[in-house]
């Protein structure tokens, strides 16, 4: 019975420090562990054997620069030019009208009693 007691102890013990180490590595982890993603921490842990030199921080800052955006490209475009163009000229009718028997052109003599004849236009 002293034996298996004694194995009984040991894997207690075993039991113990390993849920020690657990809570103890859960700790360091909860400890390291930014609050907010905004922090921006750049630490680390060391678990090991060795002689260890220098400032228990890294010697870089803590914090990232701001970002540099470029400025949106404006572009200034002209306004728009419009040329005004001058009316056409009035064209001369193709035709004068002549009344045969008043002996005038149309629109000295508004009514004709026969039919209109039609003339070159002349300058």
């Amino acid at each position: 019975m002293g034996a298996e007691r004694e194995l009984s102890v040991r894997t207690q013990t075993r039991k113990r420090v390993v849920l020690g180490v657990v809570i103890a590595g859960l700790l360091a982890f909860g400890a390291t562990t930014p609050a907010d993603a905004a922090g921006h921490w750049r630490g680390g842990v060391f678990i090991g054997v060795g002689p260890w030199w220098g400032p228990f921080w890294a010697p870089y800052p803590y914090w990232y620069p701001p970002p540099y955006y470029y400025p949106p490209t404006v572009v200034i475009q002209p306004p728009p030019v419009y040329i005004e163009r001058p009316p056409a000229p009035l064209e001369p009718p193709a035709y004068w009208y002549y009344c045969a028997s008043a002996r005038a052109y149309y629109p000295s003599v508004p009514n004709c009693p026969e039919e209109w004849i039609k003339v070159p236009a002349r300058p």
